[in-house]
This record gives C-alpha cells, sequence and structure tokens, in this order.
C-alpha cells in the first residue's frame, strides 16, 4: 500500500495502518482498527487507495476529532446522537466532486455498522440493534455489480436478514452450468423487487407455507412493465417466473422435502407448496410480438468508418485512433514501457514521451520523463466489426494461434517454432483464428466461440471455420498478433477460467464449463491493462466509447459536407446530449450483406468471394466417385423421373404411418419442427411434392418458417421464410423435408440459383462502380472546395447497391440451404445403407458425394442449368435459355450459318438449344468439351457436326423466311460438294 505524503491541513503523515491517529489521540485505537481493516477490504477489491484516503483522513481527523465527538465507534451510531453535519464540516458543498467523498465515508460507515455492531435476533438472523441506526445517507445510489455477484452477497447488504434466501441462491446457482446470466437476474429480480420490495418472509420456510399470504408474483412482474401490452407478461418476464419457479421446485424438494419410508422415496408435506407455477408461452398471459428490427448502417457509411479508422497500410498511420483513444494515465490504450522497448524503425510501433502527472509521481514512484507505448487491440477489434459481421464476443474472445502447431507467415502456414506451440503436425493444434485447411492453400478463419451452435457442444468442439480467405482481415489480424508478440509477449497460455466478469460482460460461464475449455493465447489482449490482465482479451465495455466517438466522427463529416437525410435534416448517428447512444448499437453492426451471408451462413464455398466480383460460377455435380460419371445425367432422365414420382407416393404413405425417429432417419430438414409437422398430419393431403423435397403443412405456413426471432421458455416467435411473400424459398423453410430420393432436384436447384446468383453479383459490380465513381467525385469536390451537387444520385446509387446487396443475400442463403440438405442427404444414405435400407436408384450408396466446379464459363453453366429444366419444371430458366439462344446463334454465326433461334418461341429456343447441346456433348463427351464449340474457340466442322446442327433446327423454323433461309444454304452446300467433285474430275 502507499504510504508516506502529508495528510491535507495537517503535519501528520499517512500510512495504511492509519497509526498517525494515535498522534492525535490514544483513544483512537478502536477507529484506527476498523480504518485499517476497511482499507485493505477495499483496496483488495480493486478501489483507488488514493480515493479512499481522501475519503477517511478528513473523516477521521476533522470531523471526529476536529469536532470533539465521542470516540467510541458505537457512540456515532446511537439513535439520539447528536452529530453535526457532515458536508458542513468538511466542506464537502463547495465542490461538485466532493460527493464521492462523502459516500465513501458513509460506506465506511456501512461497513463497520453491518460487520461489527450487528446482533443475533430470535430467528438467528444478523440485524442492527433497534438502538443503532446509519446516521449519514449516501448523496449517489451505489452501484452493486449484480452481474458477476454470483454469491448474491449485495442481497444481504440490502437486508442482512435476506442471509437465508442468499445461501439458497447461491448454492442453486452454483449447480446451473449453462445461461447464469438469465438466471442469476431472475433471482435477483425475486429477491430484490418480489421479498424485499413487497416485504415477504425472510425465512424461506414461513414462505413457502400455504398459510402465509403473498401476491402474486406474475402480477409484480406485470406491474414493473414500463412498455408493452398491459396486463401481459413480456418475453423476458417468462423466462423470470420460470426461473423462480424452478428455483422454487429445487427448495421444496431438496431442503423441505421428507424421508417417507425406508426404501429413501422423500415427499413433499403438504403445507409447503410452490406460489409460482411454471408457464408456457401460449398462456393468455404471455405478449405475443414480433420483435423490431433495428435500423442498419448503409453500406456506404461503413465503408467510410473502415477508412476513417483505418488510415493507411501501418498502425503508424492510424491517426485518430491514436488520439481518439487516449484516456489518460487511468485508461485508454497508452501504456508505460522501457524505453528499450521502443523500435523506432518498426511501422507498427507507435510511442510517445510525456511528463508524469504528480499523483503518478507520488504514488507511483515514476521518473519525471516516461515512454508510453500504444496498443492497437481496441483499434483493431473494431475494425474487424467494421469487416465482418462477428458479436464483439467472439472478435474479443479470438485466439492468435501462438500456440498452434502451424503458423500463418505471409500469406501461407508454417511450422510454428515458438516454445509456446502445440502438437504436431500429425496431430496438429489448432485454435487460432488463422485456419489451416489441408483441402485449401490459403487460410481460413476458426471462430472459436458461437453462441447458439455451440449449445450442447464438448468444449473442444465449440467454434466454427469460415472458409474464406479474406485478405484485409487476415493482413490485419497478422499485424496485430506480430505486435502482440513483440511489445506484449506471452510467457504462457492463459486459462479461460482465469477470465473475469469484465472479460465475459456477464455472470461468468460455470468453472467446470471454463476448465474444460483450457487455455488460449488471446489475440485480442488488453496490453494497457495490469498485472495479469495484460494477457487477457480487451474488456466487455472497452469498444462502446471508440463507437460513439467514430460515429461522431461521421456525423460531423457528413454535416460539413452537406450530407442531409432525405427530408433534408441533418444525419445523425448519435444521441444528441449523450456521451456513449448512438441511434446504431454496435452490437446491432452488420458490415455487408454478402459478407454477412458467407460467414454467419457458413457458405463452404471459398470461392464465394470471386463470385461476388463476378469472376467464377458454381456449379454443383452429384456423382459417384467410382463410377465417374454425371448423377444427372446418367440417372436422371424420364425413366428415373418416373420411379421418383412413385417414390413420392410412396413417401406419402410412409409420412402417415412412420415415427418420428423413423422419419428423421429417412429424410433432411433445416429444422426438427419438419419432421413434428410431419408426424401430426393424418391425411395425405396435407402434403406437397415437389421436385427438392416435401412441404408436410400443404404450403400454408411460409410467414412462419423462417429463422426463429424470439425464443423465450417454451414458445418461439418466427420469421418468415427468406423472400416471402413474393418468392418461395422452400428450401430454407423450416417445415420443409427433403432426402436421398431429391438429390438430383436439390443439385439442380442449387445450380439455378447458383446462376442467378451470378446474374446478381454482376448487377452489384456495375452498381458499386457507379458508386465509386460517385464518391471519388464527392472527394474530388471536397479537395477543391468545389461543392458536390450530386448528392440525390448519390444516395440513389447507394441505395440501388443495396438492393442488388439483398438479392444477392437471398440467393446465397438459398444456396446455403440447398448445400446443407444435399449434404444431410448423403449422410441419411450412407446410414440408410447400414441399416440395409435402399434410397437411392443406382451405384453403390458410399460412393455419393459431391463437389463444386469453379468455371469462367458462361456457356458451361447455362447448359447446366437449362438441361435441368426439362427434368424439373419448377427450375425457372427463361434468363438462361434466352441467353443460351443468343450463344448457339452467335456460335452459328462464326460457324458461317445464319442466326436463327431468334425468331423461334422461349419454349422452343429452350427445346433447340438443349437438344444443339446435347448433340455436341455427346460427341466430345462432356459439356465442358461442347462449351469449346458453343463459345467458338473450336468450329463445328472440326467434328462434322455443321450439317447435323442446321438440320435440327429447321424442323422448328416456320416462317417463310426461315424455310428460304435453310433451303439456301442447304443449296449451296450442295452446289459446293458438286463443284468440288467436279474439281476432282477434271483433275483425274
Amino acid at each position: 500500500m502507499p504510504g508516506g505524503g502529508k495528510i491535507k491541513n495537517t503535519n501528520l503523515n499517512f500510512d495504511p495502518e492509519f497509526r498517525f491517529l494515535l498522534e492525535l489521540d490514544p483513544g483512537f485505537e478502536a477507529w484506527r482498527m476498523l480504518a485499517a481493516e476497511w482499507f485493505a477490504i477495499s483496496t483488495k477489491e480493486g478501489r483507488f487507495p488514493k480515493a479512499i484516503r481522501e475519503g477517511l483522513c478528513p473523516f477521521l481527523v476533522s470531523y471526529l476529532h476536529g469536532q470533539n465527538l465521542d470516540l467510541r465507534p458505537v457512540a456515532l451510531f446511537e439513535r439520539d446522537a447528536q452529530l453535526p453535519d457532515l458536508r458542513t464540516v468538511l466542506k464537502l458543498d463547495e465542490s461538485v466532486g466532493n460527493y464521492r467523498i462523502h459516500d465513501i465515508i458513509v460506506d465506511f460507515l456501512n461497513w463497520v455498522l453491518e460487520a461489527h455492531l450487528t446482533e443475533k435476533d430470535a430467528d438467528g438472523s444478523t440485524v442492527v440493534p433497534e438502538c443503532l441506526n446509519q446516521p449519514i445517507q449516501r448523496l449517489a445510489r451505489k452501484r452493486i455489480n449484480k452481474r458477476a455477484d454470483v454469491g448474491f452477497k449485495h442481497i444481504v447488504l440490502r437486508d442482512p436478514k435476506m442471509v437465508n434466501w442468499q445461501e439458497l441462491a447461491a448454492e442453486w446457482l452454483a449447480l446451473q452450468k449453462l445461461n447464469l446470466d438469465k438466471r442469476l437476474y431472475g433471482l435477483n429480480k425475486f429477491l430484490i423487487d418480489y421479498i424485499i420490495g413487497r416485504n415477504l418472509p425472510r425465512n424461506p420456510i414461513t414462505f413457502l407455507m400455504r398459510t402465509s399470504e403473498k401476491p402474486s408474483f406474475v402480477d409484480v412482474l406485470i406491474a414493473s412493465k414500463s412498455k408493452g401490452k398491459k396486463g401481459k407478461l413480456t418475453a423476458g418476464q417468462l423466462a423470470v417466473n420460470n426461473v423462480v419457479s424452478v428455483f422454487l421446485d429445487w427448495v421444496l424438494a431438496e431442503k423441505i422435502a421428507r424421508i417417507a419410508d425406508e426404501n429413501g422415496l422423500r415427499y413433499i408435506p403438504p403445507e409447503f407448496h410452490n406460489p409460482i407455477e411454471f408457464m408456457r408461452k401460449s398462456d393468455a398471459r404471455i405478449e405475443n410480438y414480433s420483435e423490431s428490427v433495428r435500423t442498419a448502417l448503409s453500406i456506404r457509411y461503413i465503408k467510410e468508418l473502415r477508412g476513417m479508422l483505418s488510415e493507411g497500410p501501418n498502425f503508424r498511420d492510424w491517426k485518430w485512433a491514436h488520439v481518439v483513444m487516449d484516456e489518460g494515465y487511468t485508461g485508454g490504450d497508452w501504456f508505460m514501457v522501457d524505453p528499450m522497448l521502443v523500435d523506432r524503425d518498426d511501422p507498427d510501433c507507435v510511442w510517445r514521451e510525456r511528463n508524469s502527472t504528480r499523483d503518478e509521481r507520488r504514488y507511483r514512484g515514476l521518473p519525471a520523463r516516461i515512454t508510453e507505448l500504444w496498443s492497437p487491440a481496441r483499434a483493431v477489434a473494431l475494425y474487424i466489426k467494421l469487416e465482418l459481421p462477428l458479436r464483439t464476443f467472439q472478435v474479443r474472445m479470438l485466439d492468435s494461434g501462438e500456440c498452434d502447431t502451424w503458423r500463418y507467415q505471409d500469406g501461407k502456414f508454417v511450422l510454428n517454432d515458438s516454445p509456446l506451440a502445440m502438437g504436431n503436425p500429425r496431430s496438429p493444434r489448432q485454435y487460432g483464428v488463422f485456419h489451416h485447411s489441408q483441402n485449401e492453400s490459403g487460410a481460413g478463419l476458426y471462430i472459436n466461440t458461437n453462441k447458439t451452435a455451440d449449445i450442447n457442444k464438448p468444449e473442444s468442439k465449440k467454434g466454427y471455420v469460415i472458409p474464406w480467405q479474406h485478405d484485409t482481415v487476415l493482413y490485419w489480424l497478422e499485424k496485430l498478433r506480430n505486435w502482440q508478440e513483440r511489445y506484449n509477449r506471452l510467457l504462457e497460455p492463459v486459462a479461460w477460467s482465469e477470465l473475469e466478469e469484465k472479460h465475459f460482460g456477464r455472470a461468468i460461464p460455470h468453472f467446470d464449463v471454463l476448465e474444460a475449455r483450457g487455455v488460449a493465447s488471446f489475440l485480442f489482449r488488453d496490453a494497457a491493462a495490469k498485472g495479469g490482465d495484460r494477457f487477457k482479451p480487451i474488456p466487455d465495455a472497452s469498444m462502446d466509447r471508440v463507437w460513439y466517438r467514430l460515429l461522431r466522427r461521421l456525423e460531423q463529416r457528413c454535416h460539413d459536407r452537406g450530407e442531409t437525410a432525405n427530408n433534408g435534416m441533418p444525419i445523425q448517428f448519435v444521441v444528441p446530449n449523450s456521451p456513449t447512444t448512438t441511434f446504431y448499437p454496435l452490437h446491432a453492426l452488420r458490415v455487408s450483406l454478402i459478407s454477412y451471408l458467407i460467414l454467419d451462413a457458413q457458405l463452404p464455398l471459398p470461392i464465394v468471394s470471386k463470385l461476388i466480383a463476378g469472376h467464377a460460377r458454381i456449379i454443383m455435380t452429384l456423382y459417384y466417385t467410382k463410377m465417374g460419371v454425371s448423377y444427372v445425367r446418367d440417372v436422371m432422365e424420364a425413366a428415373d423421373r418416373r420411379a421418383i414420382e412413385a417414390e413420392q407416393a410412396n413417401h406419402a404413405r410412409f409420412l402417415n404411418e412412420a415415427t418420428f425417429e423413423e422419419i428423421s432417419r429417412r429424410f433432411a430438414s433445416i429444422s426438427d419442427d419438419a419432421i413434428r409437422y410431419a408426424k401430426l398430419q393424418k391425411s395425405a393431403a396435407a402434403f406437397i411434392f415437389e421436385d427438392k423435397g416435401i412441404c408436410p403443412v400443404a404450403g400454408s405456413m411460409c410467414d412462419v418458417g423462417g429463422e426463429i426471432i424470439r425464443d423465450w421458455a417454451k414458445h418461439a416467435v418466427y420469421s418468415p421464410v427468406i423472400g416471402y411473400p413474393n418468392q418461395r424459398n422452400c428450401v430454407c423453410c423450416r417445415f420443409f423435408l427433403t432426402g436421398p430420393a431429391y438429390l438430383a432436384g436439390l443439385q439442380a436447384h442449387f445450380n439455378a440459383m447458383s446462376f442467378e446468383a451470378h446474374e446478381s453479383a454482376k448487377r452489384w459490380t456495375g452498381a458499386n462502380d457507379h458508386l465509386i465513381k460517385l464518391e471519388n467525385t464527392q472527394l474530388t469536390s471536397k479537395l477543391n472546395g468545389t461543392p458536390f451537387t450530386q448528392f440525390e444520385e448519390l444516395n440513389k446509387a447507394s441505395h440501388r447497391v443495396s438492393v442488388e446487396l439483398e438479392t444477392f443475400g437471398v440467393l446465397h442463403n438459398v444456396m446455403q440451404a440447398t448445400h446443407y440438405l444435399i449434404g444431410r442427404s448423403l449422410d441419411l444414405c450412407k446410414a440408410g445403407q447400414k441399416e440395409g435400407v435402399r434410397l437411392v436408384a443406382a451405384g453403390g450408396i458410399d460412393d455419393i458425394t459431391f463437389a463444386f466446379t469453379e468455371t469462367a464459363s458462361e456457356s458451361h453453366q447455362l447448359a447446366v442449368v437449362c438441361q435441368n429444366s426439362t427434368i424439373y419444371p419448377e427450375i425457372d430458366a427463361s434468363k438462361a435459355a434466352l441467353r443460351q439462344s443468343q450463344l448457339v446463334d452467335i456460335m452459328l454465326t462464326i460457324n458461317g450459318k445464319p442466326p436463327v433461334l431468334y425468331k423461334l418461341t422461349p419454349e422452343q429456343q429452350m427445346e433447340v438449344g438443349n437438344q444443339i447441346m446435347k448433340m455436341i456433348e455427346v460427341r466430345t463427351g462432356s459439356i465442358a468439351g461442347a462449351v469449346e464449340f458453343v463459345e467458338g474457340r473450336r468450329l463445328l466442322n472440326e467434328i462434322g457436326m455443321l450439317d447435323d446442327a442446321m438440320d435440327l433446327v429447321s424442323p422448328y423454323i416456320n416462317s417463310v423466311e426461315a424455310k428460304t433461309i435453310i433451303e439456301t444454304a442447304q443449296a449451296k452446300r450442295v452446289l459446293a460438294a458438286v463443284t468440288e467433285n467436279d474439281g476432282e474430275n477434271d483433275a483425274s
């Protein structure tokens, strides 16, 4: 503890044992012992020694001694004691900040009263004697961190008689391993607002007796509502009710139940009951509503925010971040280092020298001149939030990979030679954000926490891989890891169990859960923290103020360039007169829809990033690995189409008769709801059969077939299926059933969506290029000091980009869901084979798999989509057929023939185009081979098919002009042949 230093307005020197009081009066011994004890406790709990000293010393010296008060501690608390006004004596009203001194004194006196002057009453509860009281009340409400107090100690501080409730609550919560924050919140509401707030029995046994009168807990919860429907419970209040109900059931079963007989059977005596019933969401008292959608930032502004934060390729370029994150010696991202650690040649080493403050020199013993480094952890975390749609908690908890077997370095992986490295190439350790895949040359991203998907997973399996090489993100993550290794080197990995509430932002998970997670080398560790916290993640609340300041700066920039909302009002991103509140909360930030769908939906396609820019087309192929032939061409012809129709009839009978388990073994779905609802149907009329699968609810629940919006207790609110009501994206519906018999239909659907996604990506690229041009014009205007007059066009361009992104996003959601269902169907194939159930038409079940083909050929993709549409009528290939017809006409022109398909009807274009492609494919052996001729890289005469192609077209030409064209072409062909023969005869 810091010692020395003169006490204000005295000649006394401060010491943590408060022995200076004895120099004033030996009668201070009792107060001295109390002050020394509380000083030690408070500083250990994290209070600043200087603040405690500034509160206790004036109280003890100027108030007790200066006013000649009775030095017996109990005398201060006697009800009839005549005491001078504390604020007047210490002149606390002369400065606004003096209320802190006042409340430190009050906290000390509360502790003295409760820790040393209480007694036991007849019930055994600890109480303050009737003759004593606290003579001084706090000016500011004491902040109690209820989120972290899993022992409920704050309950006893509020009311010492609550000790029995406190012990029961702490014991029950210690048994819970999941959702600790919700259970902790529920019990706090029960104990504070209900038991204490309604002055109900402090003895749990008395409370649980039937004869004890108590108000309805539900009514108390409803009365506390500040918004929503009157007389109805919110979903959150329902969760509180049910947490308390389960808790009281446990109290009855474990603490009150008695043994009934020699067999050890227990029973609850009839005079006791649980007054709080467990409620279902179907209860009429529950408010049923949909969650409001948060306002999303325009992608244009998100891109601008990235540039505002990341001002150059190195951390020294992030000038704004250096300044805005300087919060003085009590916080911020600047921390003191040995000057020898500074590397002036490192562009990522941001350092400064400054004069130390008087308090730093007095209490911390610092020299007059100190050197500090800037930690980029918080700034990079915020930047990653602007690039990736990850939760803030997920970003903060990312692992640097310093303990992994492989090290990501300059775009590739090398063996990690660090002394912290674990594992070996055969059995590698891989928990770092830089994910090394044996099947991919680049690096993916490993997210080591995942809120919903991690439920019921073993701790070692939690998290997920994003198989996308996001070069910008990887660049800054690697830079941050290198910075940490150089300026905040990790000596050993940190155990998850060492993290505190400030790191989680909620109640600390159960110790067993954290213990099972093992250790980590946290990437976003807080170098500016003290002691061991330097190697732990930046705290939960550390990014909120920086996010506020970044948005406030964006708001000012919009104002400076005269940019307004559509109604002419100034654009606002932050709440006026608020130091931290924004209209766009950080935790609700979703960066770009493209990134969101790739990452959150986890579509396992590394080439999607290329697809966004229009550089690649994706074709999914189901194939037999041993047979090496395409499933869709060899199996799904007309005969197999009839076989599938027969199989669908079998499915209808099966669904009406099967159990839940039998359905789950035979069908794939994205939710168990599909199986549950299929089992509930009593008539085959409820089933709608399509090429891709089955709707077991007759297409009547599209409006609630989407993702879950709110999930409390036993009731859930669902969104519509994505695209509803304008589109029917059945594969994304939680009620949709499919299976191995529908594999080819699913594959065809995936390819059709891939074509649409590519077209959407091209439109987005064009719109985005136009937007960038306008933004560059705006920037040029700003640099030249000239007005920018195209704000309306800029907003329209931004809107168009957003619309195209939304379209693209829907298509990729559908692709992701289709891919998932194909994978599940293949899993069912293999499981069914083991059980002797035949679920596909040909080949060995174990040989079925699927793959993605990346091709730059438009013709290849068009051919696949158009051919599939003849087998699966649900596929809308009208756009693809039109484009394929154009390409075939171009092919004919290149081969010296006139274009003819443009004269046909759309149906004829589809039929003729498919036949021509099929004919060339048969001759060349593959679609890829046929593409070379369609795209003009080779001529049809090389394989003797020019005449065959024209003969194939001729029956579809009905007009006289078209017939004339064909006849003329045929005549020229005959004449050429005769001429050639005459030439040969002359030669002979």
